[in-house]
């Protein structure tokens, strides 16, 4: 393995926690362009690899329980395929391997390891009140997981550089050499690797470079279960090493989507990405019902038999549901509207063979109507596939402007009429075949 110097290896460390202080820690006031903003509808990136090498500090029989030992350094590459669950947590799937070596008072042991570990990444500033990467840039983490450990080691003597045997121990009961992965009566003939399981713990940091790469470093300790990586099988304690690892990672996918970790969960969402009921959400709504009410701007109260008779002659049908909107806009917000498209969806359960045409209207007095009344179709059409499953090849969405219209002019302009500002969703029923 390529050894660094530690000096420098402490330099590195010292720059790194320099880093991180003078970084600020919430998210910034940049305004959030869509793109950037999580929801569990959108499409991101999740997929990405991590390679990595640092040092390892081990901890073992032979080694001072020291921060920073002056020996018994080494030095591992370490590589990851990481899935980003959600912004706030990834799974990831790791391999690393390196030597082993300390060295005591009369022996000395060396050996290698490899890693397989499955490990869950937490990341703490996206479980914040104001959720999303620090300054664009930063994102902080810590991790846990389960894996194994597959090792060799051989014990040896310093005096001879003799692998050590039991008969050089008095009052052993053990009989053959001190190895293991090693035939125990020819300590030269590899066997199957010896195995044991590791719990690696860490914190960790991400800097994002672009939307293709980012650097980082995490710190991990790497916890055994056993007392057998240094080949002493009656140790006093566990064998436990701390690795620290300098990384870059790629992010896969298209480059024209951020990548899911990058992003900012808005209010209103868990940390899983899924929305959240607002306690207050509820009496806000009754206090705008109250305030439209009173501007005369909530739905129209007209003559229903007036309304149904007009859109009768527009449809020659039936089975129309009107949608009332709010003027201005593609926003509906009394519970009416919404009890209307749960019956719809009802409908269609029942009957697999019917079908939608939703309509979309703006008044004469409001600017751009056909963009407006196509925004209100739209919405419509999304509302009834997101909250009730309609499937989006059984809805048609015709934008008709300001035309057929239903309300006169003289009403339009005193602002308080507002039919037209509509969605008429039409049930379309398959013929009847009367030869049948």
């Amino acid at each position: 393995m390529i050894r660094l110097p530690k000096g420098i290896v402490l330099s590195i460390l010292g720059w790194l926690c320099l880093s991180i202080a003078t970084a600020q820690f919430t998210t910034d006031g940049r305004m959030i362009e869509e793109h950037m903003r999580y929801s569990s509808e959108k499409s991101f990136n999740k997929w990405d690899v991590m390679v990595g090498y640092g040092p390892n500090i081990l901890f073992t029989d032979f080694t001072e329980y020291a921060l920073f030992p002056d020996n018994n350094w080494q030095f591992s590459p370490m590589v990851a395929l990481s899935y980003q669950l959600v912004p706030a947590m990834a799974f990831d799937l790791r391999y690393m391997q390196g030597d082993l070596e300390g060295k005591g008072v009369s022996h000395y042991f060396k050996g290698d390891f490899r890693e397989y570990v499955a490990t869950a990444r937490f990341y703490v500033n996206q479980m914040l009140t104001n959720p999303g990467p620090v300054n664009d840039k930063w994102n902080f983490y810590f991790n846990v997981g389960l894996g194994v450990q597959a090792f060799r080691n051989r014990v040896y003597k310093n005096e001879d550089d003799q692998v050590l045997h039991a008969d050089d121990v008095e009052g052993n009961t053990y009989d053959g050499y001190f190895v293991l992965g090693y035939d125990v009566n020819n300590p030269n003939r590899k066997r199957s690797r010896a195995t044991e399981l590791v719990l690696p713990a860490g914190v960790g940091v991400l800097y994002r470079l672009n939307r293709s790469f980012d650097i980082g470093v995490e710190s991990t300790v790497h916890f055994g279960l056993e007392d057998n990586l240094d080949g002493i099988l009656s140790g006093a304690t566990n064998d436990n090493y701390w690795n620290t690892t300098f990384n870059l990672s790629y992010k896969i996918g298209k480059k024209n989507k951020r990548h899911s970790k990058w992003t900012y969960r808005t209010y209103g969402f868990n940390i899983f990405g899924k929305k959240r009921k607002d306690p207050l959400e509820d009496e806000v709504n009754r206090f705008e019902r109250m305030v439209q009410q009173q501007a005369g701007i909530l739905r129209l109260q007209i003559d229903s038999v007036i309304t149904e008779e007009r859109d009768t002659k527009i449809y020659a049908a039936d089975n129309i549901f009107p949608i009332y909107f709010m003027p201005g806009g593609a926003t509906f917000k009394d519970y009416e509207n919404q009890i209307t498209m749960a019956q719809i969806a009802v409908l269609l359960r029942k009957h697999s063979d019917w079908k939608l045409e939703v309509n979309g209207y703006a008044d004469s007095a409001e600017d751009n109507p056909m963009f407006l009344s196509q925004k209100r179709a739209e919405t419509v059409k999304r509302y009834l596939m997101d909250h009730y499953g309609v499937d989006d090849a059984l809805i048609k969405v015709i934008a008709k402007g300001n035309s057929e219209q239903l309300g006169t002019d003289e009403e339009n302009k005193t602002g308080l009429i507002h039919v037209d500002r509509r969605v008429d969703i039409v049930l379309i029923k398959p013929k009847l075949d009367l030869n049948k």
